[in-house]
């Protein structure tokens, strides 16, 4: 079972910065450093009622931004241009809760740590997969931004939350952002609507575990009666 919580920390567009001659000559494509968040499993007991997979685990999908700009002003007026850009993506540390009932390293207690290090992988493997597209819309939606002409620098911090808005904003980024979600939400009920197999096999072991000691006792009782 997975559990999954998305922050959001674009904002809403404000507007988009007008393209203005006098600055035209200040555009530069930014420098853009895109790299994935580190993170780690965590594994709790938990005595939380969780169905039949017995465990569950939190996949917090984040992303940080970070634009830097760049200004000149030349005595009259100012021209403000979006020099770099450095953003975070990827997971928030993996959280996984298992049932008290389940013994550490029981059969049981594996079975599930199993399956939901399976969320994980997917949930992994669908950042893998959007990844190198995510890089390059970034790249072309931070080239996008045209440099803009103020004449009042208390217009500069306005300047400078509408360009990182339209980075941020930008469709081709959001879709992508969107695909990713929804790739995560259909593995996950993909592996959940599947019989675990596991879990199923520490039943099979247990069922024949309890038979064996049936037998064992007429065994004895028998072996008692000679």
């Amino acid at each position: 079972m997975v559990k999954k919580f998305f922050v959001v920390l674009c904002s809403v567009v404000l507007c988009a910065p007008a393209v203005s001659g006098p600055c035209d000559k200040y555009k530069k494509n930014p420098d853009v450093n895109i790299k994935k968040a580190d993170w780690k499993i965590n594994v709790h007991r938990t005595d939380q009622d969780m169905g039949q997979k017995a465990g569950y685990v939190s996949i917090q999908p984040f992303n940080s931004f970070a634009p830097q700009i760049g200004y000149v002003f030349n005595g009259e007026y100012y021209c403000v241009y979006l020099d770099s850009v450095k953003s975070t993506v990827g997971f928030r540390d993996f959280e996984i809760y298992v049932d008290e009932k389940f013994p550490v390293d029981s059969c049981e207690y594996n079975a599930v740590l199993a399956h939901e290090n399976h969320h994980i992988d997917d949930a992994v493997a669908a950042l893998d997969n959007v990844f190198p597209k995510i890089k390059g819309a970034l790249q072309d939606a931070a080239n996008d931004v045209q440099p803009v002409y103020v004449t009042d620098a208390d217009s500069v911090p306005r300047i400078f939350e509408e360009m990182s808005n339209q980075v941020q904003n930008n469709k081709k980024l959001m879709d992508l952002v969107n695909e990713f979600k929804t790739q995560n939400d259909r593995d996950a009920t993909a592996l959940d609507s599947e019989p675990d197999e596991n879990l199923k096999k520490c039943m099979q072991e247990k069922i024949k575990a309890g038979i064996d000691k049936v037998q064992a006792a007429f065994d004895k009782y028998f072996k008692s009666k000679k």
